[in-house]
């Protein structure tokens, strides 16, 4: 079984999470740190824990998402996978980061290693399937942990709300189709762990979310 730790970095308050199994192994996803201190709390715990991270994961390519990714695969030697469609948003985020007055050195890299749907990812002897889930951004994708019961929905599904739509690349039509037809079959009891906020359930949000 898997573990995971969350943290919340950078002015976004933007949800970055240790998803961990019992061998050490584990994949950061969504690296949010934005700074020495934050980086340091990231590090910290994976450090203390001795765990062995394989990969970072983003879920988009927005500016909050990926701050830390230079700062992991420095850090660890590790790769960064994504969706190919974030390409767009990773060449945006010095202008991003400037719209937002977020402190950022350059343009990211782009990503190492492309995730594409239904690509199942081991950590452990547990596993995470890419699930796309575009509308917020390009690229847009969840993490499926089938066995844990949880999914990582990055800024497609929120307690009670849902990604916001007007950055480029952005659909409401699409993002209400990804929640409804990718996410929505996933049993009732499944842990929604957003990309910002507090979890919920998908039976919660079926039931509750005024924006479906």
């Amino acid at each position: 079984m898997l573990k995971f730790e969350s943290f919340i970095f950078n002015p976004f308050s933007e949800n970055t999470y240790v998803v961990y199994a019992e061998s050490g192994e584990c994949v950061i996803i969504d690296p949010g740190c934005g700074t020495p201190n934050e980086e340091n709390q990231l590090f910290g715990f994976i450090d203390s824990h001795r765990l062995k991270p394989l990969m970072a994961i983003n879920t988009h390519g927005h500016i909050d998402h990926i701050l830390g990714n230079a700062a992991v695969k420095k850090r660890y030697g590790i790769p960064v996978a994504a969706h190919p469609n974030v390409k767009g948003d990773f060449q945006r985020s010095l202008q991003q980061s400037q719209l937002f007055g977020m402190s950022f050195n350059g343009e990211c890299e782009l990503p190492d290693r492309d995730l594409k749907d239904g690509e199942i990812i081991k950590v452990g002897e547990s596993t995470l399937e890419v699930i796309c889930t575009p509308g917020h951004a390009e690229g847009s994708i969840s993490l499926y942990a089938e066995i844990e019961g949880w999914v990582f929905t990055g800024d497609a599904l929120f307690c009670r709300s849902i990604g916001r739509t007007d950055f480029p690349g952005g659909s409401y039509e699409t993002l209400r189709n990804s929640i409804k037809e990718r996410l929505f079959h996933l049993p009732d009891d499944t842990e929604v762990l957003s990309g910002h906020g507090e979890s919920t359930t998908i039976f919660d949000e079926r039931k509750y979310n005024m924006f479906l």
